[in-house]
């Protein structure tokens, strides 16, 4: 693996990092603040043992197949023939990459992909570490490189993970494509990188509210994974800690 520590000076000329480097014809989904929630008995289904632990559907899971195909077309405009390489980021990403894989096949997107594990952490200093596992970087080479994420919240993990990526792997380009991007109060909660190094990723499904989210792949303490929606989180499941 590859453990590297970055300072947030190192991120003042990252390209990522520029929020008018997407146009319109990228802009997310917007789900506004106070969505209406739905539940089971809307047709939202859950495995029994989760009762009590949701507060509602923030997105329904045929929004998520339609979003997702238009991310594919996107896509396709932009890579063409140039046969990318997507790097899934383990696990949460893992039914939202598998889909979006599906959709390019229908479009006749050649591309091969590879998966990618990372962690990070909070040391003695206010940027923390990254490490990074399960990538052989040889396989990046000179190749344009998209990094498939479940959610994007402050970027700190991503802002980092890129100059890795560029460096051991020697990409051509690398972008990301994520399925959600969390609308943060930054100053409070971009602890790792200041507010104005945020990551932008070029390829966004949906912004969402600063809510508690899992499912669809996305977990709470490796739980709640196998919900085909993207519910809220209620405040007596996150007290219950993943628990069942």
């Amino acid at each position: 693996f590859v453990h590297i520590k970055m300072q947030a000076a190192d991120l003042k000329h990252h390209p990522h990092l520029n929020e008018e480097r997407r146009s319109s014809r990228l802009a997310p989904v917007i789900v506004p603040d106070q969505a209406p929630l739905s539940g089971a008995e809307n047709g939202h289904p859950y495995p029994k043992e989760y009762e009590g632990h949701l507060g509602g559907v923030l997105i329904k899971h045929k929004d998520i197949l339609d979003r997702t195909a238009r991310l594919a077309k996107l896509l396709n405009e932009d890579y063409g023939e140039k046969r990318p390489v997507f790097v899934c980021v383990l696990k949460g990403a893992s039914m939202f990459f598998h889909q979006l894989l599906a959709d390019l096949q229908l479009l006749e997107q050649g591309y091969t992909f590879e998966f990618l594990r990372a962690q990070s952490y909070v040391g003695d200093e206010s940027t923390g570490n990254v490490k990074l596992s399960g990538l052989d970087y040889s396989l990046l080479n000179d190749k344009h490189v998209i990094i498939v994420e479940d959610i994007v919240d402050t970027g700190a993990t991503l802002a980092k993970m890129i100059p890795i990526l560029e460096k051991e792997g020697k990409t051509k380009s690398i972008e990301v494509c994520t399925l959600l991007e969390k609308r943060i109060d930054h100053e409070r909660h971009r602890k790792e990188i200041p507010a104005r190094f945020a990551l932008i990723p070029k390829y966004c499904g949906f912004s969402i509210p600063n809510e508690f989210i899992v499912g669809y792949g996305m977990d709470y303490n490796e739980i709640y994974r196998d919900l085909k929606d993207i519910w809220v989180m209620s405040k007596a499941g996150i007290e219950a800690g993943g628990g069942i």
